[in-house]
């Protein structure tokens, strides 16, 4: 009997404690419910159908400064990423080796200004000397007339009036000769100087310098490069554009530039030039667009161009909307009984705060605009209507 009785409590004991479990399984399996969540029922819109064109940014001015007389570097005034205005000095080359060249330049010329001093007084010697033979011979030719000389007299004045004047010519030869002594020599007295003020290497625009090959002790010759130089007030986007787009790209066409150093940030541009011909492998012509001036744009770095078509119908949904998750990116949408789920997305272009949607969703869908850090996948949404409506 008493037996009968244990086994009906612990019966009942377990009847109760299956009861009250099962109350504790409904509790836990009703969601939490999520206040002021804000949802917007997506609907097809009119989207700019654009064309994308890849591109890196460079500077719209870039010189290779380089030197312009061989010489030996005792300075270096600049280091890469320095900023620098048009004139300033960014090395210096051994002037002594230059003043050399110079004091040898000037020497030759005081040389060929008295070689043109002893030619000008030798023509002036011959030049007396041919006046007196030429009377002589005027005074003979006479005296020859009235028959008052020999013929060989008169041979012999005219032999030494020309024997004057050939000495004159030569003399005279000399004097041109000396001249252009002169003239040379002074040519190498100012292409001395020139080459004196190349001791100093300078800027040739206001920039930055963004590369640096020489160091102070290194011997350079002319057309070495030593630095690059960019001019950091005008950038640009070189963009390769397929040749089928250049029926849409003309010069002058506006643009809208992203890069991945302003994180998204769309910018203004607008084509500045094109190339005239295409690549005939890669059938892709290359784009110059001019570039607002904006903190953070700098040559290198990688962009994209658009290019406006025209409009296509599409889904777009707002970037603060959207959930990382990895690799993924997606966003939380409300089913018809108010459960929030969240939902892989492919995302195509941006468009302003928005952003186009690939594939994911679907015309009607109800997403979340504001799901802030909080995760709400699997819990109700408070308010969420039906409809589909945006609650606030």
């Amino acid at each position: 009997m008493m037996q009968r009785r244990t086994l009906s409590a612990i019966l009942a004991a377990g009847a109760f404690l299956a009861g009250c479990g099962s109350e504790a399984d409904n509790k836990q399996a009703k969601p939490e419910t999520v206040q002021g969540l804000r949802l917007q029922k997506l609907q097809i819109q009119a989207v700019p159908d654009e064309l994308e064109a890849p591109g890196s940014v460079i500077a719209a001015a870039t010189a290779q400064v380089g030197a312009r007389t061989m010489g030996t570097v005792v300075a270096v005034a600049v280091k890469e990423g320095d900023t620098v205005q048009r004139g300033q000095l960014l090395a210096q080359l051994d002037e002594r080796e230059l003043a050399a060249r110079r004091n040898a330049a000037e020497a030759g010329a005081s040389s060929a200004d008295a070689g043109v001093g002893q030619a000008t007084k030798a023509v002036a010697a011959a030049q007396a000397q041919a006046d007196v033979a030429q009377k002589t011979y005027d005074r003979y030719v006479y005296l020859k007339e009235q028959k008052s000389v020999s013929p060989q007299e008169f041979d012999e004045v005219a032999a030494k009036q020309q024997a004057a004047q050939a000495a004159l010519e030569q003399a005279k030869a000399g004097l041109r000769q000396a001249q252009a002594g002169r003239e040379q020599a002074q040519s190498e007295v100012r292409a001395a100087e020139s080459v004196a003020s190349y001791a100093r290497i300078v800027a040739p625009f206001d920039g930055r310098v963004v590369r640096r090959t020489v160091e102070p002790g290194s011997l350079v010759s002319p057309g070495m490069p030593l630095f690059v130089v960019e001019d950091s007030s005008r950038y640009q986007l070189e963009a390769t554009l397929p040749t089928e787009s250049l029926a849409v790209v003309k010069k002058g066409a506006a643009a809208r530039v992203q890069l991945d150093a302003l994180f998204g940030k769309s910018i203004a541009g607008k084509v500045a030039e094109i190339e005239a011909g295409a690549d005939p492998s890669s059938h892709t012509a290359r784009a110059r667009i001019d570039l607002p001036h904006e903190v953070g744009i700098e040559s290198g770095v990688f962009g994209r161009a658009y290019f406006t078509r025209g409009e296509k119908k599409g889904l777009v949904v707002a970037k603060d909307g959207l959930v990382t998750r990895g690799q993924l990116k997606g966003i939380y949408t409300v089913d018809a009984d108010g459960l929030v789920h969240w939902r892989v997305l492919t995302l195509g272009k941006e468009i302003g705060n928005q952003v186009e949607v690939l594939s994911g969703l679907s015309e009607g869908d109800v997403v979340v605009l504001n799901p802030g850090a909080q995760e709400i996948d699997g819990k109700k949404a408070a308010g969420a209507a039906e409809s589909g409506e945006k609650h606030s």
